[in-house]
């Protein structure tokens, strides 16, 4: 708990600090106003907020014991996620390290292209929020499923008993390290696309994002933390707030909508949770 904390303590005090930096360009396709940064930033803390509650609020909210673990059986899985309990890879669980921060890192170059260099703050802020609204709202399903990892099924001697008895052992739906590399990599593609409408490139960029991000989930299905369904689930949440954040943020020359309107939106989706 206090790590997610911390981070979505940081997270708040890049966007505060971008908020004081300036605005955006007139030329940019994004636009960026106190009432939407702060309904984004609101609605985040309304997400993490909710999963602190679900995971106090909770007679279950324990690790596992040994005599517990014991009595798991991976016939009790459903059959599509059931062979995941065979896998194990602290080799891989690695790489998805590896992959997620990368993917997280990766639109940081948007501010190299020549109209993202004409935006760099509005770019950075834009994907904070996407980090935090995908980490609240994974943060809160995670809390609230507390579903059991695979490995914890998995009889191999190797998997050291004091990470089956880990509260993070019973974090498994939805993959987060699968929605933080989705939201990322969506968003990256989604900016991209928009400060570049006329590029014959946005489809590559594309291709890359969904490759670097669906690798990312595959990895955690490796590495026996994740099912199937818990990556598919958390590729939807983060691909879903990849899209969000910059559709909240984008000027519509045709149809202006009004920074209330947005915030409406916004809030009305966080509600909805």
């Amino acid at each position: 708990m206090k790590v997610v904390v911390l981070k979505y303590f940081l997270l708040c005090l890049l966007i505060m600090g971008i908020l004081t930096a300036g605005t955006v360009q007139a030329e940019s396709p994004y636009e960026t106003s106190a009432g939407t940064e702060m309904t984004t930033i609101g609605s985040s803390a309304i997400l993490f907020a909710l999963g602190y509650w679900a995971d106090l609020d909770s007679p279950n909210n324990r690790p596992l014991i040994p005599e517990e673990i014991a009595t798991l059986d991976p016939v009790q899985i459903n059959k599509f996620d059931r062979p995941t309990t065979r896998n194990w890879s602290p080799g891989a669980a690695h790489l998805s390290d590896i992959f997620m921060y990368s993917a997280m890192i990766a639109p940081l170059s948007l501010s190299l292209t020549e109209n993202g260099s004409k935006e760099p703050l509005t770019v950075t802020l834009m994907h904070a929020e996407t980090l935090l609204l995908n980490g609240g709202a994974t943060y809160l399903f995670k809390n609230l499923f507390r579903r059991t990892r695979p490995f914890v099924y998995n009889t191999n001697p190797q998997i050291p008993d004091s990470l089956r008895m880990s509260r993070t052992a019973r974090r498994s739906f939805p993959s987060g390290h699968t929605s933080t590399a989705f939201a990322s990599m969506v968003f990256m593609a989604t900016v991209y696309g928009q400060m570049n409408p006329d590029s014959d490139s946005t489809k590559w960029v594309w291709a890359g994002c969904l490759t670097t991000a669906s690798v990312t989930g595959y990895l955690r299905y490796a590495a026996g933390y994740h099912y199937p369904t818990d990556i598919l689930a958390g590729a939807a949440l983060g691909a879903f707030a990849g899209w969000l954040v910059p559709q909240m943020h984008e000027i519509d020359e045709d149809h202006p909508a009004s920074g209330s309107d947005k915030q409406e939106m916004m809030f009305g989706f966080t509600l909805n949770f």
